[in-house]
């Protein structure tokens, strides 16, 4: 949420760690004219991260407010503070006193100035897990491992059925572009995955499915998945790795004897 301060704009954009903790992050955006201009992130010192985003950000603006107010109070060069409960801490490192730019020419008051991006507008890989509602590292793995087991049964099947058929290249090409539904109901026919194992197969598929296919979450953003894949049950994770352990065992080739 963007924060008016003081003539500046705070938006606290705390990053995860490889640790799983949040270092606090604050962009600042100085306003003059109404016009927004760009200053570089406050961040604060590796040791002073958080447990959550939700305690990251709000240090984050704790410290982005003190360090406006120590560039009001000094008028030159303001310190990044690395702890939002002491007001006036300074760190080692300095951080540049951001500058007014000069007023520009007057414009027509009907020209509608652009609008400035959004810091969603800008992804890596932990902010794209946040994007999608991603906030957990329970979470994070849930939605990995149900893409995994999916793929991967995914790719039994379709291998299955190839040495089923006795011609693996044919088969690989004529079965791959089928839904997968349709490749674990001719699997079954054929004997070669058994009821049970399809079914979990199909829940698994299932599940994927409603990250792509779910109605959005009210009050989230439309691209939001976190509900869905909290509502993936560890039961039917676990099924399907079982369904993917019993189709590597037909797939392995008979022991030699000695």
């Amino acid at each position: 949420m963007d924060i008016p301060y003081k003539g500046y704009t705070i938006i606290p954009n705390s990053e995860r760690q490889p640790d799983g903790r949040w270092l606090p992050v604050a962009d600042l955006e100085a306003s003059s004219l109404g016009v927004m201009t760009p200053m570089p992130p406050l961040r604060a010192m590796p040791r002073e991260t958080r447990a959550t985003r939700a305690e990251a950000d709000a240090m984050a603006a704790k410290m982005a407010k003190a360090w406006i107010e120590g560039v009001e109070r000094e008028g030159g060069e303001a310190r990044v503070l690395t702890d939002a409960s002491r007001p006036g801490a300074p760190t080692e490192t300095p951080v540049a006193t951001p500058r007014v730019l000069p007023e520009p020419r007057v414009q027509d008051a009907r020209v509608k100035a652009p609008s400035r991006p959004r810091k969603v507008d800008t992804l890596s890989w932990p902010r794209l897990y946040e994007t999608i509602g991603l906030d957990s590292d329970e979470s994070v793995e849930r939605f990995t491992r149900l893409l995994a087991v999916h793929s991967f049964l995914d790719r039994l099947v379709t291998l299955a059925l190839a040495r089923k058929l006795m011609d693996i290249e044919t088969t690989l090409a004529t079965t791959a572009s089928l839904p997968i539904v349709s490749r674990v109901a001719l699997a079954v026919t054929l004997n070669v995955v058994s009821p049970a194992a399809a079914e979990s197969i199909l829940e698994i598929d299932r599940a994927r499915n409603g990250l792509v296919h779910s109605k959005p979450t009210l009050g989230k953003p439309a691209w939001d998945v976190g509900g869905v894949v909290e509502s993936v049950a560890q039961e039917t994770l676990r099924k399907g790795l079982e369904a993917a352990q019993g189709l590597m065992s037909a797939l392995r080739p008979p022991a030699q004897e000695a």
